[in-house]
């Protein structure tokens, strides 16, 4: 299993135009957030506090929120990047070859997903990392315990779960690197929408903004935010009424409400990404039933 998994990280490593595309969108994400992303939000958060100039706290704030977002991507973009490897032996019907070896063929699939996701919690926690040095300076590193870097890498390690049994069932059709190509461009872009990284949830129509909160990648979004930007909108909105607050979390997707207008606990939706999961692993596994 080691060997298969180490063969699929060279293979990968090898392909740079695979490699590229798993940061296409965080590049797009990135080009966004500098024309008129982030100086939207510094801009109505201004407005709400009254001031007339956006202090460094709140442009702090802001960059943890995109650094969120940019995580949420990544965790996506490059789980999907290192199942190229699959699609690639697929192309070069290497898959066969596979099937006559003394290796069974659930030991082969798993060495994938195995080396995508630990490729994904390895490269998204680097990317959040060196992005909130990049952003807010080296020195931000410090604000967060130890506490708060193992519950960024326990949502980190389950949304790269949750990528990979997002795209595994839709893999299952895909047999040609130039349709896994077409297929990184748009998960990367429709996850950027539908997560709440590329606008702002409380900024669409309630039916929509239903659609987001219940999506799992935009729950992982609001937990990741939940802890890289509590002690930043501690200090933007000190002084400010709790009804401020509560305004800027609920349209800015750190909490998530549904219908009713209630907030999704953390368990809630803890629990909730999971069964996804098992929702997802069991489709996946039907639909390699019914192809055989």
């Amino acid at each position: 299993m080691f060997e298969l998994i180490s063969r699929n990280r060279k293979v990968y490593t090898r392909d740079r135009l695979a490699f590229f595309m798993s940061f296409l969108s965080v590049i797009i994400l990135i080009l966004v957030y500098q024309v008129f992303l982030g100086q939207i939000q510094i801009d109505a958060i201004r407005e709400a506090l009254g001031s007339d100039t956006a202090s460094s706290d709140t442009i702090k704030m802001v960059n943890y929120w995109l650094i969120s977002g940019l995580t949420t991507i990544i965790s996506m973009t490059s789980t999907l990047g290192a199942f190229g490897v699959m699609v690639s032996d697929k192309e070069k019907k290497l898959s066969e070859d596979f099937k006559v070896s003394p290796i069974s063929n659930f030991k082969v699939e798993l060495s994938y997903a195995i080396f995508a996701i630990l490729f994904g919690i390895i490269l998204t926690m680097f990317s959040c990392v060196f992005a909130i040095g990049i952003f807010n300076g080296f020195s931000s590193l410090l604000d967060y315990s130890a506490m708060d870097y193992l519950k960024i890498f326990g949502i980190v390690s389950l949304s790269t779960v949750l990528s990979a049994t997002i795209v595994l069932p839709v893999l299952a059709f895909i047999r040609t690197s130039s349709a896994f190509t077409t297929l990184s461009t748009i998960v990367g872009t429709f996850i950027g929408f539908i997560s709440g990284v590329y606008l702002s949830i409380g900024s669409v129509g309630e039916t929509l903004q239903q659609v987001m909160t219940w999506f799992p990648m935009t729950q992982v979004n609001a937990l990741l935010k939940q802890v890289l930007m509590k002690d930043s909108i501690a200090q933007v909105f000190e002084n400010a009424p709790s009804s401020v607050v509560n305004e800027y979390k609920e349209f800015y997707g750190v909490v998530l409400q549904n219908a009713s207008g209630d907030h999704l606990s953390n368990q809630f939706m803890l629990v909730y990404i999971s069964m996804i999961i098992v929702a997802l692993l069991t489709l996946h596994f039907f639909i390699k039933k019914v192809k055989k």
